[in-house]
């Protein structure tokens, strides 16, 4: 398989309702997708969603890296199997920067896509063997109306969902009036968790949480900034309920990081953050060793590529206690690809088998929402 030249597409593609939190707000998803083109003609397709806040990454960023650094090595490169691709790429990541990573899972999704068809494998037999044949996903409630959020809350009971994460702000009262409306339409056999994207210090996540008790939370993630490893130490340490690194965790170097601080409970290992599917692996296993739990979290607006992705990870790494993402056209007014990754019932999704990420994208669609497209071959 030889590397014959790429495609990059800037795509935007407008959400069924407005996702709001701490750091961002958004009713239109702004995601760069990569075709990775082989000189026989397959097509290998990737994405990321790239977030300022988490990577310091921008969908310009991503362009600018792509161009000029990432995929020019790779082009004219043969691989003779996956296995042989899955070292290039492991051997190409220990140059990549935390600014870098949502760019290389484009492009590393893209080689892998490619390389899985061209070789009839799963893109996923670089990072170990299925260990399960579905996986069950949260639901998601992000919006600081507890009218509205009494809502979701209300069907997502209806849908099935048996876990459901929570966006909370920087107010007590704010989130005491929002918990319990969600919390109103709930059993208590649905567990809550919150996330409140870096917006409290150490002391007032700590009083928070103390006062939040009565709601019987499951974990809270990421409550404050995420450089403030002391302060997600600190946290850790109060044993309140368990705590979840998410924008703190990016990298390699961040795991060890927040291993060594002993600074949360639970990594929240997202695919585009964490620089495509061998890093997120790794990360994962980082984890395991340490004793700590995973979570596969997902980005805002995703679409069904890089869904793919996170399913592979749910379903192949063992350890995962809660699952986000998958939500399809659920979320998205329209999703690129023809084989559709949205969770059914319940939350409930099944194992990928299709040779290479698993998705067909829809050049068609990919076309409609393009903002920009840009051609890099030799």
């Amino acid at each position: 398989m030889r590397i014959a030249g790429f495609r990059i597409y800037s795509i935007e593609i407008p959400m069924r309702f407005g996702v709001s939190h701490s750091l961002a707000a958004r009713r239109v998803t702004s995601n760069v997708i990569v075709c990775a083109i082989a000189g026989n003609g397959y097509m290998g397709f990737g994405e990321c969603c790239p977030r300022p806040y988490v990577t310091g990454e921008t969908v310009d960023t991503v362009k600018r890296e792509l161009l000029d650094n990432i995929l020019p090595p790779m082009l004219g490169k043969c691989f003779s199997n996956l296995n042989h691709l899955a070292e290039y790429l492991s051997s190409a990541l220990k140059n990549i920067n935390k600014n870098q990573q949502a760019a290389f899972c484009a492009a590393e999704l893209a080689l892998l896509d490619l390389a899985g068809k061209t070789y009839t494998k799963s893109a996923a037999d670089v990072i170990g063997p299925p260990v399960r044949r579905k996986v069950r996903y949260s639901g998601v409630i992000a919006t600081d109306d507890p009218v509205k959020a009494g809502r979701f809350a209300r069907a997502m009971r209806l849908f099935g969902f048996k876990d459901i994460k929570v966006k909370v702000g920087p107010s007590l009262e704010d989130n005491f009036h929002l918990l319990k409306s969600i919390r109103d339409h709930l059993p208590p056999s649905i567990s809550l968790r919150i996330d409140a994207n870096c917006a409290w210090s150490a002391d007032r996540a700590i009083r928070q949480l103390l006062l939040m008790k009565k709601f019987n939370l499951a974990a809270v993630e990421q409550p404050v900034a995420a450089d403030d490893y002391e302060g997600m130490a600190e946290i850790t340490a109060a044993k309140l309920t368990d705590v979840v690194a998410d924008e703190s965790l990016c990298s390699i170097e961040d795991a060890q990081k927040l291993i060594d601080q002993k600074a949360c409970d639970v990594f929240n290992i997202r695919v585009s953050k964490c620089g495509g599917l061998i890093n997120s692996a790794a990360i994962y296993h980082k984890a395991v060793q340490a004793g700590l739990a995973c979570q596969l979290g997902a980005q805002v607006g995703e679409t069904s590529i890089l869904s793919a992705a996170g399913r592979h990870i749910a379903t192949r790494c063992k350890h995962i206690r809660w699952c986000e993402g998958s939500y399809g056209f659920l979320l998205l007014k329209h999703d690129i690809t023809r084989t559709s990754m949205t969770i059914g019932p319940g939350g409930w999704a099944k194992r990928i088998d299709r040779p290479g990420i698993g998705v067909n994208p829809n050049e068609k669609k990919i076309n409609k929402y393009k903002t920009e497209m840009i051609e890099v071959f030799k």
